[in-house]
């Protein structure tokens, strides 16, 4: 992943449902509108597409004036953008502004056993997404948090859009996307009553790096040093877990909400902000951290960035009075405010701390984030070695504030190594994650029958979203794997099946392949049982991954018959 988006940039208006194979008929829902050019982006509140051979990059744009209120009927004239101070051409441009009557896109309606990833939320309208960060949260602050989260949902203007996830041990989503706020006050109320733990919890074998010697040369030491020396490498190993953690978890969200079109604005409630994007702060080898997690950043900021996400920090801890004898917990304070501004002037969201009214912070970051522009430009810069790049948009109006992320990191695509694509692929099959929208598929799962044993998936892959390459004779090469896991309701891997396809389609099949999908078969040999069939696909060109679930039953009448 980079800043910018590879081999295909899509700004969604719609997305018309592709067919599975030539084994599964149906009747798709109408096409969408056909998208209109930057040169009419004026004339239309609808999303444009662009298509492009090449890297572009997309920036939303917020823009107000003095009062703080959107200003709207900006063109693309009115805007410079400049990268690393280098004027940009604006190959794309559409303006998204609020419209309460706008209504989802109809229900998709598939046959028997069919299900989708597909998204039906209205394509001009800025998701959001409510992260309760809990890893280590004094139990005080989870309790606040909780209430303020509910006081929130209660009062969430209508016409929004939210999903709700809460970070404890591992990620989950509590509710997906819905604009009912019933159904989120019920999801906030669940997560009310859950007293689990908010603790890291590692296994063993992954703190065996961190362990320290028991005085292997023998040498008398202060027990209250060593003791100290012992808890002080107990805090750090803390310190790390909980930043791998969180950003595998920002991770986990970007790839889920990467299908949906437009902005995607994610609150992140939390009273520890453990690492910063900013270029100063993340150069590899000067991490401040033990461990060097300049990877794992690039890989969150690109994903965030690809996602078209703008982060909203909200501090739990509140307004806490200082006394002459805190300064080491200012200076701590002081340090958790830089990063929060720095993830979201890198993201184009807004900070908010030293309040005690989360409610207001969380009802003033959807209300920043609803309208916007979205500019697209093709960096005139060839390389992609890493390199941060950093982004400034110009407004010719006066008296008109910009707001939107500061620049990323121009990473090439990498290619994956040994089992990288396998492990990616088993990370995001866990039950707890949520579903991955970055490939979009449809898939027909039929339950064992008299004829056959095992369940049969039949899958269709977006082919628009799988980066193929020319071979010889013309035809189009990709490498994508599959992988079915069953799980029961307490979250236990019952079996799974896994494959790797390796196809060279020739000329006069690809043309079909664009329109139908991928078509990929699969069977599971199960027992009598319900289960959470999790479906999912990664092509290792260009990484992405998209994943849906099947609820499955399977009577024990079935299995008796053969």
């Amino acid at each position: 992943m980079t800043g910018g988006n590879h081999f295909r940039v899509v700004i969604r208006g719609a997305i018309a449902l592709l067919s599975l194979s030539a084994l599964i008929s149906a009747q798709n829902p109408a096409p969408a509108s056909a998208p209109h050019s930057s040169a009419a982006a004026g004339e239309s509140d609808s999303i444009a597409t662009f298509h492009a051979a090449s890297r572009l990059v997309l920036v939303d744009v917020v823009a107000t004036d003095k009062a703080g209120k959107f200003v709207p009927g900006l063109m693309p004239d009115d805007f410079t953008v400049l990268e690393d101070g280098k004027p940009q051409r604006i190959s794309g441009f559409s303006a998204h502004v609020e419209d309460t009557t706008a209504m989802s896109l109809p229900a998709i309606q598939l046959p028997p056993h069919q299900y989708t990833n597909f998204t039906t939320l209205p394509p001009d309208r800025a998701v959001n997404i409510v992260l309760l960060d809990m890893l280590d949260m004094p139990r005080l602050d989870q309790s606040y948090a909780r209430q303020e989260m509910l006081k929130f949902l209660a009062a969430m203007p209508a016409g929004q859009t939210v999903a709700l996830f809460a970070l404890n041990s591992r990620l989950t989503m509590i509710q997906g996307f819905t604009g009912s706020s019933d159904s989120l006050v019920a999801a906030a109320k669940r997560l009310l009553l859950d007293n689990s733990t908010s603790h890291l919890r590692t296994e063993k074998d992954e703190r065996q790096s961190w362990e320290i010697p028991e005085n292997p040369l023998g040498l008398p030491g202060d027990p209250a040093v060593l003791l100290n020396d012992a808890l002080s490498l107990e805090q750090e190993y803390q310190g790390e877990v909980r930043t791998v953690t969180i950003l595998q978890s920002l991770q986990a969200i970007s790839r889920s909400v990467s299908g949906y079109a437009g902005r995607k604005n994610l609150l992140w409630l939390s009273s520890e902000f453990p690492f910063r994007l900013d270029p100063e702060f993340n150069r590899e080898g000067q991490s401040t951290h033990v461990r060097d997690h300049h990877s794992e950043i690039l890989e969150t900021a690109s994903l965030m960035a690809a996602s078209q996400m703008a982060v909203y920090p909200i501090d739990v801890n509140g307004l806490v009075a200082d006394t002459p004898f805190s300064t080491g917990r200012v200076l701590t304070r002081w340090d958790r405010q830089d990063a929060m501004e720095d993830i979201a002037r890198q993201t184009g969201g807004v900070a908010f701390s030293g309040s005690n009214d989360l409610k207001s912070a969380m009802l003033r970051s959807i209300q920043e984030g609803t309208n916007y522009y979205t500019v697209a430009y093709a960096p005139t810069n060839p390389d992609w070695s890493g390199r941060y790049r950093k982004i400034e948009i110009k407004v010719k109006r006066p008296h008109v504030d910009l707001r939107h992320r500061s620049g990323y990191y121009a990473v090439a695509q990498p290619e994956f190594k040994g089992d990288q694509a396998a492990k990616m692929l088993a990370s995001a099959m866990q039950p707890t994650v949520p579903e991955s929208t970055m490939l979009l598929l449809r898939v027909q799962v039929l339950p064992p029958d008299q004829d056959h044993r095992a369940v049969r998936i039949d899958y269709a892959v977006e082919a628009q979203d799988i980066a193929f390459t020319d071979v010889s004779g013309k035809r189009k090469h990709a490498a994508i794997d599959f992988m079915a896991a069953a799980w029961d309701k307490h979250n236990q891997d019952i079996g799974h099946v896994t494959d790797k396809m390796e196809t060279s389609i020739r000329p006069e099949l690809f043309e079909q392949v664009m329109k139908t999908g991928l078509p990929m078969h699969q069977e599971l040999e199960l027992k009598p049982g319900s289960y959470l069939l999790r479906l999912g696909v990664i092509d290792r060109g260009s990484q992405k991954i998209g994943t849906v679930d099947v609820p499955l039953t399977i009577p024990a009448s079935e299995i008796s018959k053969k």
